[in-house]
């Protein structure tokens, strides 16, 4: 499933749940955008190490977060806990993420680095 695949499957799951997150629990806008693991995977249209940080979702290649709850550890980490959802439905699950220095990002052992346009910008 690509990530607009998945945007699309959150929106429905969205409408179909009772009540919105409140708006302190979502992840913190310097996290937005496009990460991956090799920069050269930027450019590609779906790649399986990219991953794409909403403001309460966490999309991978084939499965993604919807964030309910973002609680930051003593180290700054944010756990951010909602649904894991992936083709074969959707169960609660959890996700540790933690913005480090030069543009890089932890999600759960694995440190992404942020994509840019061409232009320098964050995408």
């Amino acid at each position: 499933m690509t990530a607009g695949a998945l945007r699309g499957l959150f929106c429905i799951l969205g409408l179909a749940l009772s009540g919105a997150a409140d708006a302190a629990d979502r992840l913190p806008n310097a996290m937005f955008g496009k990460w991956t693991t090799d920069l050269a995977a930027c450019s590609e249209q779906s790649s399986e190490i990219v991953v794409t940080v909403e403001a309460r979702s966490v999309l991978f290649y084939e499965h993604g977060y919807e964030i309910r709850q973002v609680t930051r550890l003593k180290d700054g980490t944010l756990k951010a806990s909602g649904f894991s959802v992936d083709l074969d439905g959707r169960t609660r699950g959890s996700i540790q993420l933690k913005l480090l220095p030069d543009d890089r990002l932890r999600i759960g052992s694995e440190i992404y680095q942020r994509c840019k346009r061409k232009d320098g910008q964050a995408q």
